[in-house]
């Protein structure tokens, strides 16, 4: 093992968002013997920072796999065209006549129609500067737009009229991930393999929901958490115990004892 790929939310966090002692021992033994760690997550580098400063992984995967940093390195960076963050804004507006929720991460801020007495005290440390927007004239480029949609298939079908454009869905939430086809965690893995030559054999990654499932199945060692879809744990070759019960640190524990 060469490389370890960590999912943040439902995997390296335990449920109060939080990473135990007993994880953050684990990874700086794994750290020790020469592994690298790289978080791969939806959220935005901003967004993760308080878990980047506890862990210093050497790879950041961010927005889904749309970009990707290696140390101070940018490998990997794909984004959506502005024309088609324009076109994505314009029909979730018109499937919910004009109330639809969207945040949208992009190299000039987070952006959010949130209403202005929203308290949003609880996003400051974790997001940093949250820039309002009514989205009306928006015209940037963009990582990722995140869009309330009640029904997956209006999503999917607002992705399929712009070009090289999916949408990923996330387990108990109606909220929908509209980016580019290649912004993935497995693409992005593809990119740091080549980056520092090593085969996807000696990578593992844990994960627990559907953006989660390309990863495992790519990886040489693809591990669901305990908490995981059954759809992701059918995916993996391991499966460990639950974010809330140290799965990582018990499965690096065991693998290390086994070599």
């Amino acid at each position: 093992m060469e490389i370890i790929v960590l999912d943040l939310d439902g995997t390296l966090l335990r449920s109060d968002k939080t990473i135990s002692e007993v994880t953050l021992e684990a990874l700086e033994r794994a750290r020790r013997r020469g592994i690298r760690l790289a978080f791969a997550s939806a959220r935005s580098e901003k967004a993760m920072l308080p878990y980047i400063s506890s862990v210093k992984p050497d790879i950041i995967i961010s927005n889904g796999g749309a970009l990707v940093r290696a140390g101070e390195e940018i490998i990997f960076n794909c984004q959506l065209p502005a024309e088609s963050v324009r076109h994505l804004i314009k029909r979730c507006f018109e499937l919910s006549d004009g109330g639809c929720e969207i945040t949208i991460e992009s190299d000039f801020g987070y952006f959010w129609n949130y209403k202005p007495d929203t308290d949003m005290s609880y996003m400051g440390e974790n997001r940093g500067v949250v820039i309002y927007d009514d989205f009306r004239d928006f015209n940037h480029p963009a990582y990722k737009v995140t869009a309330e949609v009640e029904n997956e298939r209006d999503a999917r079908a607002i992705a399929a009229e712009i070009p090289d454009c999916e949408t990923l869905s996330f387990r108990g939430e109606i909220w929908r991930r509209f980016a580019r086809k290649a912004a993935t965690k497995v693409n992005a893995i593809k990119h740091i393999c080549g980056h520092y030559g090593v085969s996807r054999e000696n990578v593992a990654a844990f994960g627990d929901d559907l953006n989660d499932m390309g990863m495992i199945e790519y990886c040489g060692v693809g591990v669901a958490m305990g908490n995981a879809l059954t759809e992701v744990k059918s995916a993996a070759r391991f499966v460990t115990a639950s974010n809330d019960e140290d799965g990582i640190a018990m499965f690096l524990d065991k693998w290390a004892g086994d070599k």
